[in-house]
């Protein structure tokens, strides 16, 4: 985005090329100047205000862009706020110096960064208590702020380019109700008389139950600090669904001296799913769909902080390259994803299922390490793998397991490789059984007398 700015202001004010600065905003561009006629709803309206600005000023300006802030709303928009001081160089002249605050929103289209929308202001001393738009008038006007049918159609041609809903509420218990546009109640499904009959009013029921204690927290906390905030959660609908909303707003004081946050609100649910399917696509092995090595050491790490025991078992399957050299490598894709589907039937949902890779598969049974238990799943597990290999009798497969349990805090590093040493004496000594670390491996098929389930 300052990018975008850096070329589009060396464009205006260095280079003084119109094309160039018109190939930068969206046809749908509003620009709002720092002059009262300076009003432009589209791009070609934007071009006669430069035109006229271009033939008045032959000079050519220096620039700087200082205090620089920049919000991604996600879902290909982002919002910029700084200050430009400008100073216009001309021979016959002394040097004049400016400084302006903008604030910019551009888009992403067809692969490239348009400004959607620009508003230069300047600060003015004698701007009105109760004056909208800060804005200079002509010496022809009628030397009063701007107001009536202009008004109206200026802030309505904003209004219908704010890329987002706008609410506020008071910063009281239960964040009643000041203000909502028709953008946020179509985010929300309601009309306005529902939304104040079954919220009664108070913003914090549009808020999912499971965020408001957060949301609330960053919300005064960071008000306190500087007035403002950004929040990312969960809004209820009307309907009981939830929508993904990026609330963007500041602290102001209403006329009747109650202090009131006033946001703009977008709707950042596609980009939420997104990256919800982005990250669910890092921690996933795309064959089985069972966790990769990425998923599944960061979740057996997370589960350590809320259970201290467990037990890693480290799988690998015998023979696994004579089912890609006699039946093809489909079959031993297969394979692998019948086993996926094995060891998560056996486990259950607070366990964790993982692919390490080739045919390495590991399962963290969360908070358990009672021995019977660990034993019974795993001659479940190579039963239903041996009833499953039957149908590829010239493989001879099996699976092997080699066991680690945390039993004090044994990092995740430490579980693997002693599940690994185990499962190394395991193939050692034979195929198709299982030892826990430290200890003689175990061969069911030869030693019937060693089953428990």
């Amino acid at each position: 985005m300052r990018q975008l700015l850096e070329r589009f202001f060396d464009a205006y004010l260095l280079k003084r090329d119109l094309d160039l600065v018109l190939s930068m905003v969206s046809d749908q561009v509003i620009s709002v100047g720092t002059g009262g006629q300076e009003v432009a709803g589209d791009r070609e309206e934007l071009r006669v205000l430069m035109t006229q600005e271009f033939e008045a000023l032959k000079g050519s300006f220096s620039y700087e862009i200082e205090d620089y802030r920049e919000t991604d709303y996600g879902s290909g928009l982002k919002g910029a706020v700084c200050r430009v001081r400008t100073v216009l160089s001309e021979e016959s002249r002394a040097d004049t110096e400016m400084e302006t605050r903008l604030t910019a929103m551009a888009r992403e289209e067809a692969g490239e960064w348009r400004f959607l929308q620009l508003h230069m202001s300047a600060p003015v001393r004698e701007q009105e208590n109760g004056e909208f738009f800060p804005l200079k008038y002509g010496r022809r006007s009628e030397g009063r702020p701007i107001g009536g049918q202009a008004e109206r159609k200026l802030i309505q041609m904003m209004s219908s380019m704010m890329p987002g809903g706008i609410m506020g509420a008071y910063l009281e218990e239960g964040l009643p109700l000041y203000v909502v546009n028709d953008t946020m109640l179509r985010y929300l499904g309601y009309t306005y008389e529902e939304l104040v009959r079954d919220t009664d009013e108070e913003m914090i029921r549009i808020i999912a139950p499971e965020d408001r204690e957060r949301v609330m927290r960053e919300i005064l906390q960071s008000v306190e600090e500087s007035g403002e905030y950004e929040v990312q959660y969960r809004a209820v609908r009307k309907d009981g669904s939830y929508l993904w909303i990026f609330d963007k707003g500041n602290v102001v004081r209403t006329e009747g001296g109650r202090r009131a946050i006033i946001s703009v609100m977008l709707d950042n649910s596609k980009n939420m799913l997104l990256q919800e399917k982005l990250k669910r696509e890092a921690m996933e092995d795309e064959l089985t769909r069972i966790f990769n090595r990425k998923g599944a050491v960061r979740l057996i790490r997370e589960a350590f902080s809320e259970k201290k025991t467990g037990t890693v078992l480290l799988m690998d399957i015998d023979n696994f390259k004579l089912v890609n050299d006699n039946y093809g490598h489909l079959a031993g894709d297969q394979v692998l994803i019948e086993l996926a589907a094995i060891l998560k039937r056996n486990m259950r949902k607070a366990d964790v299922v993982a692919r390490m890779g080739g045919d390495e598969f590991l399962v963290y049974v969360n908070g358990c390490t009672i021995r019977e238990i660990i034993v019974r799943r795993v001659e479940q597990i190579v039963e239903q793998f041996a009833a499953m290999a039957a149908e590829y009798p010239l493989a001879h497969m099996t699976v092997s397991t080699g066991i680690a349990q945390r039993l004090k805090d044994e990092t995740f590093e430490e579980l693997y490789k002693g599940a690994d040493e185990a499962l190394y004496h395991v193939k050692h000594r034979g195929k198709g059984g299982y030892a826990f670390l430290g200890e003689d491996p175990i061969f069911p098929g030869r030693d019937l007398s060693c089953r428990l389930g």
